[in-house]
């Protein structure tokens, strides 16, 4: 009975996954591909308050800084060079160049942050009925902005499905991700703004 106790300690701990592991196999997900789509959902809660602010919207993301982020009202189109704010009830869109926004405007930001950090240790979490890895990350890479970070990655393929941030005011976000499709290939007329009848375009560029 003692042999075979340790023989099953010894099997657990050659199958035991370390925090930085399972990063690197995160890394390695995300550069299985060039582009993404998913749907997303944030939940916001101001420090000290019991009411939350919810926010639903749709990602896709491209390489060269193209994406397309829609959120109620608002549609912001970028192909690399330019960025297109869609305001659909005033029938507005007002244009910029990429290489005036900071970086932090870009909504992949959302997503990526958390792979150029470090991965302090991992446990495991049920999330939706599935098992999660849950990465505790060092917030050290942006302090200006964080005091706390996680990432919940999924055992299946360690895509993120779930981001919490507190940042440095105290105020906490949930940012569930959900309907992940990898691209292989992604036209690149999804991330130009087409023009139509009764849109009045600003060019701020």
């Amino acid at each position: 009975m003692k042999r075979l106790a340790i023989l099953f300690l010894c099997v657990q701990a050659a199958f035991a996954l370390s925090a930085s592991e399972a990063m690197e196999k995160s890394k390695a997900w995300f550069k299985s591909s060039k582009a993404w789509s998913f749907k997303f959902r944030a939940e916001s809660f101001l420090a000290g308050e019991p009411s939350s602010n919810i926010q639903k919207g749709d990602l896709l993301v491209g390489d060269a800084n193209r994406f397309r982020l829609s959120i109620p009202g608002i549609t912001f189109i970028s192909d690399g060079e330019s960025l297109w704010q869609w305001n659909i009830e005033q029938k507005q869109v007002l244009i910029k160049a990429v290489a005036d926004l900071e970086s932090s405007l870009h909504p992949s930001e959302l997503l990526f942050k958390y792979l150029n950090c470090k991965a302090l240790s991992l446990k495991e979490e049920s999330w939706k009925g599935k098992k999660s890895y849950v990465l505790k990350l060092s917030p050290e890479q942006y302090a200006d902005q964080f005091a706390e970070m996680e990432v919940w990655l999924s055992d299946k393929d360690f895509s993120p499905v779930r981001l919490y941030t507190v940042d440095v005011m105290g105020n906490s976000t949930w940012y569930d991700v959900s309907e992940w499709k990898t691209l292989k290939n992604v036209d690149k007329e999804k991330f130009k703004f087409k023009s139509s009848p009764g849109v009045d375009e600003i060019d701020m560029r």
